[in-house]
């Protein structure tokens, strides 16, 4: 067991390391007590078998606290930060959750989902045309590609106006700069007072969206979601803008960096890029394995245990914080074989990068439709695709929430 280690989680540079940083605690131990920014010890769990285990049961371990060890005290959170994400979906435990969820996904279907592909293919196609409308032919694969992909396949699937998209962008931002562990700060040149006036404004755009689509749904989720109904149950107001900040902030980023860190993977490992190239068929398997190797969601939720428990020999004490580390767990060579190669036909591939249990995310078959549809397109549009810089001078985002980099330039 380590006891409190002060080891580097937050910084660029550690994005880096950070792999190795895991596989040096899980040779000592599955689980690890490590301090994290905010000064707050928790137990990081490292291994894959005991990441599934901690995620899958909600009897041992919850998403709210039941209660806290002797002087650790949650922070309090302002009044608009609550009503968009104090008792959503991603933070509640069965049963609540489990009705939920169970509302949600009778809207997002996976028929919806796969309903989305053509006009995520048809995006993509756009952005492209962009790219070679270009006199010159270099450029930032994450701002020209990555961040409008996802940032416009949301905006329709909720129904909001092209106009007030770039502020969707920038509230998603501003609610995750509020993590103390995504290192993410607000942009610059806005106070705390501004942050929190824009979040205010957020909520109330959300009121006034929701009630718009009680009153006239048309085909997107949010009219869904508004209208979905099971055992004669459905989504209040509340649930309803605390689902939609959700899925904004959850749904942007994350495909964002899926789509930056795959290229960025393919670029360090170009014989796994040509081979695609050779046999496109196996996109479908590469967005799997880059969603293992280099996932876009770093950590889980943050789970309490509910009671005092064991975890690979290490007693936790009822209360303490428990943080299943997804990206440890992908690298695990006791459920990967060579779990730090890249490999594109890497069949037995059931990785933890949207998480498992009931919390799985809920957006996941989404992502894999604009992962899918984003590599496939680039590959056959830009066959000359390659980095501009040496790929050593490409930063991760800080932060341990999401995994990321922060720009990628490309020629091609």
């Amino acid at each position: 067991m380590t006891t409190s280690e002060h080891i580097d989680l937050m910084s660029a540079q550690s994005r880096v390391t950070a792999y190795a940083t895991y596989a040096d605690l899980r040779a000592q131990s599955p689980i690890s007590r490590v301090r994290m920014p905010t000064g707050q010890d928790v137990w990081m769990v490292t291994g894959y078998d005991e990441c599934v285990d901690i995620l899958g049961d909600y009897t041992r371990f919850k998403t709210t606290p039941t209660v806290l060890p002797e002087g650790v005290e949650m922070p309090a959170l302002p009044e608009a930060v609550v009503r968009l994400l104090g008792g959503a979906m991603g933070s509640i435990d069965p049963p609540e959750h489990t009705r939920q969820r169970r509302l949600v996904q009778s809207a997002f279907t996976p028929a919806f989902v796969e309903g989305m592909r053509p006009g995520v293919r048809a995006i993509a196609e756009a952005l492209v045309d962009e790219l070679l409308a270009e006199p010159v032919r270099e450029v930032d694969l994450v701002e020209r590609f990555a961040v409008p992909l996802p940032q416009t396949v949301m905006s329709r699937m909720l129904g909001i106006p092209e106009a007030d998209r770039d502020r969707f962008r920038l509230w998603a931002d501003l609610l995750l700069s509020l993590d103390p562990t995504s290192a993410q700060s607000a942009p610059q040149g806005m106070s705390p007072e501004q942050v929190m006036a824009e979040i205010e404004q957020f909520v109330g755009y959300l009121e006034a969206l929701v009630a718009a689509k009680r009153a006239d749904p048309g085909d997107d989720l949010v009219s869904g979601m508004a209208t979905a109904e099971a055992d004669g149950e459905r989504m209040t107001d509340d649930e309803l803008l605390k689902m939609v900040a959700l899925l904004v902030v959850g749904g942007l980023g994350t495909t964002q960096h899926l789509i930056g860190n795959m290229f960025f993977a393919l670029f360090t490992h170009p014989d796994q890029l040509a081979l695609l190239r050779e046999r496109p068929e196996l996109v479908d398997q590469a967005v799997e394995e880059v969603l293992r190797f280099h996932g876009s969601i770093e950590i889980s939720f943050p789970r309490f245990a509910a009671e005092d428990v064991v975890i690979a020999g290490t007693p936790v004490s009822r209360g303490e914080m428990v943080i299943a580390v997804l990206a440890a767990a992908d690298r695990d060579p006791a459920r990967f074989p060579d779990p730090d190669t890249l490999d594109v036909t890497r069949t037995r591939n059931r990785h933890l990068a949207f998480g498992r249990g009931a919390h799985m995310c809920l957006g996941a078959p989404l992502a894999r439709v604009e992962g899918q549809e984003a590599l496939a397109v680039l590959l056959r549009r830009l066959p000359e695709l390659r980095p501009a810089v040496d790929l050593s001078e490409v930063t991760w985002r800080p932060g341990l929430t999401l995994r990321g980099v922060a720009e990628l330039p490309v020629a091609y």
